[in-house]
């Protein structure tokens, strides 16, 4: 699909995520920051902990708000509270400092309750039948935007200023700069207020649900045990790496899912379950490849191979919930997948922290073995769900 056939509010919404990708190098910052300034792995993993348990019980009622509200103010919303929690960070120094960091984990946290906002408006601006071509695009403009961005911020907090200092001021200048994106949101985006038909959310309609979930609870399951603290400590901790290096790494990943994307492009649709399972073993042979390495280069080159195959795992993942999910329910679906999944992810900062703290390398260990368990499920389900 080019670009110019994608429908325009398509086109200004996948502009937004090119816009604010630059902010996501903050998930990193943080921990980096955290760690320079004295705090241990498994700290920094109990303070993302704290703020996950307080945020939980809030997603799926904001799911059902958002089914009769605009949902461009709730991706508004997430933008502003993303500027406020980074304020804080910048305010994170002296003896006031953990108090500011777990307040700013706790708006952070907050903004995540509304992420369910972002499959829900997917499914209503992306072309009927024509998903997947939607999400090569999705992927693609952010991940550019990625590439050009980490590195110049990397290479300034790793070499140039890299001071807490420096780490605070530039919290504040992403936070400025978030806080830009919510006029576009609004002025930009295309009103969208959803309403449930009478009867979904019973039994019936969530039963043709259950594999997605099961694969959903493992796959997020093992990414949880490897969020950007684990990878941040395995720079820092095996090869004495600093922000640059942490940049590079994400740069690497970037640029596999560009270079992924075109063959997601040429894949048949009645391919795409076993596609899932095939790019899932590249993912956990890529995963291998992290923990044996011994250079950073080597470390460059294997996360390549675990996001090549992760981009085209979600391509193909994303596309399926899009099949079976209706329009109308959009916004209590995935509001209900976000609630497990932070459920799931309630106690995975302290458990990551915990395994680096065995090894650096343990996070991704059992990382590969939950993903492992999602491949005979892939095949369950190509027998069973609608042809993606």
């Amino acid at each position: 699909m080019r670009w110019s056939e994608l429908p325009a509010e398509a086109r200004r919404y996948i502009i937004y995520h090119a816009l604010a990708s630059p902010v996501l190098i903050t998930w990193y910052m943080l921990p980096f920051y955290l760690m320079k300034t004295g705090y241990s792995v498994l700290e920094v993993g109990a303070i993302f902990t704290a703020a996950h348990l307080l945020s939980i019980p809030v997603t799926l009622l904001l799911g059902k708000r958002f089914t009769r509200t605009d949902l461009r103010l709730g991706l508004a919303a997430i933008d502003v509270m993303g500027a406020a929690s980074l304020v804080f960070f910048s305010l994170a120094y002296g003896p006031l400092a953990p108090v500011m960091v777990v307040a700013g984990q706790l708006i952070d946290k907050a903004s995540g309750v509304l992420y369910f906002l972002y499959p829900a408006y997917e499914r209503i601006v992306y072309p009927e039948g024509r998903f997947k071509e939607a999400m090569v695009w999705h992927l693609a403009l952010p991940e550019l935007s990625i590439v050009l961005t980490y590195p110049a911020v990397g290479y300034v907090l790793g070499y140039l200023c890299d001071t807490p200092v420096c780490f605070r001021a530039a919290f504040l200048a992403f936070a400025i700069y978030e806080l830009l994106l919510a006029p576009y949101i609004l002025l930009a985006f295309k009103p969208v207020v959803l309403e449930a038909e009478e009867g979904e959310g019973t039994s019936g309609a969530w039963r043709r649900y259950r594999l997605y979930v099961a694969v959903d609870v493992l796959f997020v399951a093992a990414w949880s045990l490897a969020p950007s603290l684990a990878l941040v400590y395995l720079v820092m901790e095996r090869f004495g790496g600093n922000m640059f290096h942490i940049a590079l790494a994400e740069a690497s990943i970037s640029l596999a899912t560009l270079s992924s994307l075109p063959l997601a492009d040429r894949i048949p649709s009645d391919r795409a379950f076993q596609s899932l399972q095939a790019f899932t073993l590249l993912t956990i042979s890529g995963l291998a490849a992290m923990v044996l390495s011994s250079s950073f280069s080597a470390l460059l080159a294997a996360v390549y191979v675990v996001r090549f195959g992760d981009a085209l795992v979600f391509v193909f993942k994303r596309t399926w919930l899009f099949n079976i999910m209706g329009r109308r329910e959009a916004s209590v679906v995935s509001a209900a997948l976000s609630s497990l999944r932070r459920a799931l992810g309630v106690a995975s900062p302290l458990i990551a922290g915990a395994l680096a703290m065995l090894d650096p390398r343990a996070p991704y260990v059992a990382c590969l073995a939950l993903l492992a368990a999602t491949i005979p499920l892939y095949s369950a389900a190509s027998r069973q769900a609608p042809r993606v």
